[in-house]
C-alpha cells in the first residue's frame, strides 16, 4: 500500500512531531535515567518508523497476509494461547497447540492490545513496541559495561533497530521481533553475576518469561548461561543457572510433549534438510538469514569490537566474550558449515538435546553473538563519551540509507478478514457458526 511521504505528509509530520516531542522527555533530569533513556528510544521509534504510530489502527505493518502473519492471527481468533496455558490436557490433542508450542506469550500481549485495538492492530502495536523494548533492554545491558546511559542508549540501538528485525516484523509471526526478551536476560544474567542475592531467581524468573514468549530465546539464554557459568566459574552464576533449570523445567517438559508422540507435526530429517540447514548465518555468501552482513549487522560495532579483541586480548572480561560469542555463532552456523560438511557442534547438541531436532531458525543464536559485540564495543569506547555520542547523528543517516530502503523493511498492506475454516472449526468441537470471529 502506497504510504509515501509525498502522499501524506501531514501524516508524517505529526508522526515525527509526537516522536520528537516524546524524545524531549528524556531532558527531564528528576526523572531516573532508565526514564529517561525510555522516553527517548520511545520517541525515536515514533520517529524512524513513521508512519506506523498513526496507522495502527487502519493499516497492517509489513506484509500481509502471509502464511505466518495470517496463521498466527489464526491461531489467537482460535484462542490457542488460553488452551495451552489452561488446559495441558486438551493441547496435547489439539492441532494448533501441537504446531505452536507452549510459547503462546505473544498471543496473551495480543489479548491485552486487544482489549482496545481490533486483532491485526494489536499485532501492529507490538511492532511498535518490540524494537523499542529491544533497544532499551540491551541499553540496560550495555550500561553495565559503559561510563554513560548516553553511551548504553546509542550503542544499543543497533540491536533494537536492525535489520533483521523489521525483516521478521515484515513478514513473520510477531514473537521473532521480541529480541528484547534476550537482552533483558542478558542484563539480569550480567547482574546475578556481579551482584547475586535476589537477581538470581529473578534471571530464572525473566528466563521463563523469554521462553514464554519465543523458545528459541530460551535456547540461546541456556547457551549463554552455560557458557557464562563455563568462563567465569562463579557462585552466584551457578545459582541464577541453577534457578533458570528448576523454574523452566515444566516449561521444557510441556514443550517435549506437545512435540512428541503420536501425531508429531514434521520429522527430524525434514526439519534438518528443509528448515534447520536453510534460516542460517552463512559465510558462503556473508548473510545473516538471507540479509547482507553489512546491512544486518552495524559496521561500526563490528570495528570497535575487533578493536577491543586487539586492545584486551589478554584480558579474561575479552577472552570470555570472544568464546561466548564465538560458540553461539558457530551454533548459528546450522546443521553444515559448507555443502555436505557436517558442523560438529550443532550436530552433538542436536544429538544430545532432546527436541532440539525442531529447530528452524539457527541463525537466531547470531542475536546473542550480536549482544557479545555489542558488549565488547560498550567496553572499547569506555572513557571516550563524547565520541561515542556524536555515534547517533551520523548512524541515522546510514540507519535510513541501509536499512529503511531495504526491499525487507515493511511497508503497510491493507487488512484482510481472516476466518476459521468451518472443518478446523468442528475438530475443535465448535459449531460451524461459530467459526467466524467475532
Amino acid at each position: 500500500m502506497d504510504l509515501e511521504f509525498l502522499n501524506h505528509p501531514g501524516l508524517y509530520v505529526a508522526c515525527c512531531g509526537a516522536g520528537i516531542a516524546i524524545s524531549l522527555l528524556a531532558l527531564v533530569r528528576r526523572w531516573p535515567p532508565a526514564l529517561r533513556a525510555w522516553f527517548f528510544v520511545v520517541g525515536q521509534v515514533i520517529l524512524l518508523t513513521s508512519p506506523l504510530a498513526g496507522v495502527l489502527t487502519e493499516h497492517v505493518y509489513g506484509a500481509y497476509p502471509t502464511i505466518d502473519k495470517a496463521g498466527s492471527l489464526l491461531f489467537y481468533l482460535d484462542g490457542v494461547h488460553r488452551t495451552v496455558t489452561f488446559h495441558p490436557l486438551e493441547a496435547l490433542n489439539d492441532p494448533a497447540a501441537r504446531l505452536i508450542g507452549v510459547h503462546v506469550g505473544h498471543l496473551w500481549v495480543t489479548a491485552a492490545f486487544d482489549l482496545v485495538l481490533e486483532p491485526f492492530a494489536a499485532f501492529n502495536a507490538q511492532a511498535l513496541l518490540y524494537p523499542a523494548l529491544g533497544w532499551w533492554c540491551a541499553a540496560l545491558l550495555l550500561r553495565e559495561f559503559s561510563d554513560s546511559w548516553r553511551v548504553a542508549v546509542v550503542l544499543a540501538w543497533p540491536f533494537g533497530m536492525g535489520l533483521h528485525v523489521f525483516r521478521d516484523l515484515n513478514w513473520y509471526t510477531i514473537e521473532k521481533s521480541s529480541v528484547f526478551a534476550l537482552a533483558l536476560f542478558g542484563w539480569v544474567l550480567v547482574k546475578s553475576w556481579r551482584e547475586g542475592g535476589r537477581w538470581a531467581w529473578l534471571a530464572g524468573v525473566v528466563y521463563v518469561g523469554a521462553a514464554f514468549l519465543n523458545w528459541y530465546w530460551a535456547l540461546v539464554g541456556a547457551a549463554a548461561g552455560a557458557l557464562l557459568l563455563a568462563v567465569t566459574r562463579q557462585r552466584d552464576v551457578a545459582r541464577a543457572c541453577a534457578w533458570c533449570a528448576a523454574l523452566a523445567m515444566p516449561l521444557v517438559a510441556y514443550q517435549y510433549a506437545l512435540i512428541s508422540g503420536p501425531g508429531t507435526l514434521g520429522d527430524p530429517d525434514t526439519f534438518l534438510t528443509e528448515r534447520s540447514s536453510q534460516d542460517v548465518f552463512s559465510l558462503a555468501p556473508l548473510a545473516w538469514n538471507r540479509l547482507e552482513v553489512h546491512r544486518a549487522v552495524n559496521m561500526v560495532v563490528s570495528g570497535l569490537a575487533f578493536f577491543a579483541v586487539l586492545r584486551g586480548f589478554r584480558q579474561r572480561f575479552v577472552q570470555g566474550l570472544l568464546v561466548m560469542g564465538g560458540v553461539l555463532f558457530l551454533m548459528s552456523l546450522g546443521p553444515y558449515l559448507a555443502p555436505e560438511v557436517q558442523n560438529p557442534l550443532y550436530m552433538l547438541i542436536r544429538w544430545l538435546l532432546p527436541g532440539f531436532w525442531r529447530v528452524a531458525k539457527p541463525e537466531v543464536f547470531f542475536e546473542g553473538t550480536y549482544l557479545c559485540l555489542l558488549v565488547l564495543a560498550a567496553w572499547q569506547v569506555r572513557g571516550r563519551r563524547i565520541a561515542a555520542a556524536w555515534f547517533y547523528p551520523l548512524w541515522v543517516p546510514a540507519w535510513l540509507f541501509l536499512v529503511r530502503t531495504h526491499p525487507a523493511f515493511p511497508e503497510f498492506s491493507e487488512p484482510v478478514e481472516m476466518k476459521l475454516a468451518d472443518d478446523w472449526a468442528l475438530r475443535r468441537g465448535l459449531a460451524p457458526e461459530m467459526s467466524a470471529p467475532p
